[in-house]
């Protein structure tokens, strides 16, 4: 983590600038009372300091959505070594392909490389003077320091992924609080028709890219093989995603997904705690990485925006076919709950989606 070094180079700047997006910090718990999971070195004290800290978007906020992608890195591709057709969890499973899920028999998706303190970012097109269409070049930075000094809007920590781009981001955005509901569609879907092309479809009219839909994809067929009666929920209909705080532990839905969960993220390139942005999930304070989202930043006309309506949790899975935002890890935990509901559906524990 980088998080000592970036306060100490931005924060400052942040305080002095007022952005237009209402990407904001409303307080929202996370674990407790607190937005994160505190330290008990530190005697559990909940941060005060939120600048660079969001758990709140606003209309202005969906332009991501619109942005003009003006390259086109081999990141933003899901792909393996050869080029070709990949399964993102090969290596985790050897190379195994998992039970009625051919897509799995495939060579190991390719990760982004990236440095210790490598920042995934957006260099905006001068020539762009409105939020709505901004050309956009997306890269990545050897270091915070030198995102900055390249003048760039820094989206996350680590290496930008498949899921990196202004397109995905501002699906994320779309789909803030209601990403578990929309899945759950797509995956009841695919539990009936086994087809993997439109579960793919179904996450691209979201509004993600091919790649990213793709990705979410696997994950959620993976997650429901590997981690079905782990994710099952409990009485109330939601899938428990902490243990009780202040700990708040990743329970054993979330423990199940460790390991597939870890290359999901790597691949994705946004997680959300390393984009500032809480999410159910609980993180550690120490895991995040602070960052203003502006769509408009650097431009002067910039539009009003509505707050944009977020569920505080998501809806049983007794009451409705739909699942809500996981982060992942990029926001992941939407899959524990698709699972869930096809536990529910069949009344077993042999399901294959998530």
């Amino acid at each position: 983590m980088i998080i000592s070094r970036f306060a100490a180079l931005l924060l400052p700047l942040l305080v002095s600038v007022s952005p237009v997006s209402g990407a904001e910090f409303t307080g929202n718990p996370r674990c407790g009372d607190c937005w994160c999971i505190t330290d008990p070195a530190d005697g559990n004290t909940c941060p005060t300091n939120t600048v660079g800290i969001t758990d709140s978007f606003s209309t202005t906020d969906l332009l991501y959505s619109t942005f003009e992608l003006a390259n086109d890195p081999d990141f933003l591709k899901l792909q393996s070594a050869s080029g070709g057709t990949c399964f993102p969890f090969s290596d985790t499973f050897g190379g195994v392909a998992l039970s009625n899920y051919p897509e799995s028999d495939a060579e190991q998706c390719v990760s982004p490389d990236e440095g210790e303190e490598t920042v995934c970012a957006y260099v905006y097109d001068a020539e762009s003077t409105t939020c709505e269409g901004r050309k956009y070049r997306i890269q990545n930075f050897p270091s915070t320091e030198d995102a900055m000094m390249s003048n760039a809007a820094i989206l996350h920590e680590g290496a930008c992924g498949v899921c990196s781009s202004a397109q995905d981001f501002g699906a994320r955005i779309k789909t803030y609080g209601t990403l578990e509901t929309d899945s759950i569609k797509c995956a009841t879907t695919y539990t009936f028709s086994r087809d993997f092309p439109k579960l793919i479809s179904c996450y691209e009219d979201l509004g993600f890219s091919e790649p990213c839909s793709e990705l979410w994809a696997h994950f959620a067929a993976t997650n429901g093989v590997k981690c079905a009666l782990d994710c099952f929920p409990d009485a109330t209909g939601v899938t428990k995603l902490n243990e009780d705080p202040p700990g708040c532990e990743p329970s054993k839905c979330l423990a199940c997904q460790t390991e597939f969960r870890a290359d999901f993220d790597r691949i994705a390139g946004i997680e959300f705690p390393k984009a500032g942005i809480t999410e159910r999930i609980a993180a550690k304070c120490t895991d995040f990485y602070r960052a203003i989202h502006d769509p408009c930043i650097g431009l002067e006309e910039k539009p009003d925006g509505e707050p944009l309506v977020t569920p505080e949790s998501p809806v049983s899975t007794t009451e409705t076919t739909g699942d809500s935002d996981a982060s992942a890890s990029a926001g992941n935990y939407i899959h524990t709950k698709v699972a869930a509901l096809a536990v529910t559906l069949f009344a077993t524990a042999l399901v294959f989606l998530a």
